[in-house]
């Protein structure tokens, strides 16, 4: 079996000679010259699939949907500006029956799943109109250049909001979204042209508090549609640090283990590539958890995902999908972070999904934020020395410690060939733990939290004194590799080579690149690199994507 890059490998960007093409919109190419430098050949003779943790350079992006404290609001001192009735939307209370309806769906939704994901939210129409920047609502403000839009959106008991703009096209304008918390105001944006995803199509991270506030400015009257948002009717980290054990979504159990006081017993690497998920499914929002995996390509960091796929695997829910980094303690028994100013994403693409290991894996939007690390992973099974990193019912993170059962258990179980099972031999995995990983004591991912099993008791009901009678299962990582290996090959980089033969394998990977240009432009994504072999490329392309193209090894010549 081929391996893949060597353990001490780092994503440095090798010493590269070439002139970038930054290519922006819809762009037919002619010709496109640049020299390049080789990179490292990384592959090796190995038994076992794996790639070791890398941690993301501090200086990288403090994430694309973090609260920004340098934006400037002209409305957040001037409560005149809101008014109720004419740019303020109060959604009312919610009502017990709707809470319960909420319950009941997410009862009938996960009947299978033990312990099922924890609703922590639902969606919220705003009423019949959506919100909108209509004839009949006037700038706040006029100026010689630019004019000011403002509205709000009061959902009653929320302890936090997310909102989800539709047909957006701000023009030239700026739109930031904005609540406050206890330290004050919190931002997210700004946001541009067609908003984060270039369709008019987004959701905004959440915000602390039962009310969020929108301010536009532009020369000219801007267009978008607020249809719906997500109420949060649960606490997963918008309370302070007082009351954040016991209201969070149902609160987990006391027997938790702080992940920050066990340094030596598990990998800071893959504690910090594990995330707080809150997304969207049938109307509902739910928590679980997921981990961002390193992958081939040396010169690239992408947020590739792993969770688990009876969290999310539509593309339309993961269109919901708010991943919230490093909520947790600043050390042994010390603070928890201001959970509205740390790093997060919002979105992705799907990548692939597979039921048989309940696995789900995804191309996140935006970039990796500093401090965020990027787990290595193993097609092992079955591993010793295993410890867990997750979110229970969507809390701050903790740690499990695992021993391998090595067969099946007593329990009604999955298919052996697709699942690990664990013994808890300290702490334990709750509902919102599911998507989490199983790593070994290098770092390594071997599989994602699927649930808990039992031979004697309903696994949704485990106690502090029961977490002997339970076996946490995991979906094996060997089973999820060869139906994403081709994309942590690729990495961020598409790779294109007029001499590889036709009769080969072509994937757009080094090792196994496309014979056209066109080939490797097919499968490109936004943020992507297209590295083209030195040599002529007798064809026509049309790069719609914002992608760099890069040619490698001397000059390029495409078209005629």
């Amino acid at each position: 079996m081929t391996g893949l890059k060597s353990p001490n490998r780092t994503k440095q960007e090798l010493n590269m000679m070439c002139h970038r093409l930054i290519l922006i919109g819809t762009v037919c190419v002619a010709a496109a010259v640049c020299t390049a430098g080789q990179p490292d050949d990384t592959t090796g003779a190995r038994e076992i699939f794996e790639a070791f943790p890398h941690t993301v350079p501090i200086e990288g992006h403090a994430g694309d949907d973090a609260a920004d404290a340098n934006v400037e609001l002209l409305s957040a001192d001037r409560p005149d500006w809101f008014v109720t009735g004419r740019n303020v939307r109060d959604l009312g209370a919610l009502t017990n029956q709707g809470i319960v309806d909420a319950d009941n769906r997410a009862a009938q939704k996960f009947a299978d799943i033990r312990p099922a994901p924890p609703r922590v939210g639902l969606s919220r129409s705003v009423g019949d109109q959506p919100l909108m920047v209509d004839e009949t609502l006037e700038s706040v403000l006029d100026g010689q250049t630019d004019k000011v839009w403002t509205f709000a959106i009061r959902s009653p008991g929320a302890f936090g909001l997310r909102l989800h703009f539709e047909k957006v096209d701000l023009g030239d304008g700026v739109m930031t979204v904005y609540s406050f918390d206890e330290a004050g105001v919190i931002s997210r944006g700004p946001f541009r042209g067609t908003g984060p995803n270039g369709d008019g199509d987004f959701w905004t991270a959440s915000l602390s508090g039962d009310e969020v506030f929108v301010e536009i400015r532009g020369p000219r009257r801007p267009v978008f549609e607020v249809r719906e948002v997500l109420h949060f009717d649960r606490n997963i980290g918008f309370l302070s640090e007082d009351d954040a054990d016991n209201s969070a979504a149902g609160g987990p159990l006391n027997c938790h283990l702080d992940i920050m006081c066990y340094g030596g017993s598990t990998h800071s690497t893959a504690r910090d590539a594990t995330g707080q998920m809150n997304y969207i499914s049938g109307g509902d929002g739910y928590v679980c958890s997921g981990t961002l995996l390193n992958d081939e390509d040396g010169e690239t960091t992408m947020p590739y995902f792993l969770t688990a796929r009876h969290c999310l695997s539509t593309q339309s829910e993961v269109n919901t999908l708010e991943v919230v980094w490093l909520y947790q303690r600043s050390g042994c028994g010390g603070s928890l972070p201001d959970y509205d100013t740390l790093p997060r994403n919002v979105g992705g693409a799907v990548v692939n999904t597979y039921s048989e290991n309940d696995m789900s894996f995804f191309r996140l939007g935006g970039n990796v934020p500093a401090g965020v690390t990027l787990a290595g992973w193993t097609t092992a099974t079955s591993i010793d020395n295993a410890h867990g990193s997750h979110h229970p019912a969507g809390s701050w993170k903790r740690a499990v410690f695992l021993d391998p059962v090595g067969v099946c258990p007593g329990c009604v179980c999955q298919d052996g060939t697709d699942f690990d099972y664990y013994n808890m031999e300290g702490g334990l995995v709750e509902g919102g733990a599911s998507g989490s990983g199983v790593f070994n004591s290098s770092g390594q991912l071997s599989g994602q939290l699927y649930g808990r099993c039992s031979d004697c008791c309903d696994p949704e009901f485990m106690t502090c004194n029961t977490v002997d009678d339970f076996w946490a299962v995991y979906g094996e990582f060997e089973e999820t590799y060869p139906r994403i290996d081709r994309w942590l090959r690729i990495g961020g980089t598409i790779w294109a080579d007029h001499n590889w033969p036709s009769i080969l394998l072509q994937e757009g990977s080094e090792q196994f690149p496309f014979d056209t240009v066109t080939e490797a432009n097919g499968i490109a994504f936004d943020g992507a690199r297209i590295k083209i072999t030195a040599g002529s490329y007798d064809e026509a392309v049309t790069f719609s994507r914002q992608i760099t193209v890069l040619a490698s090894g001397g000059v390029v010549t495409i078209g005629q």
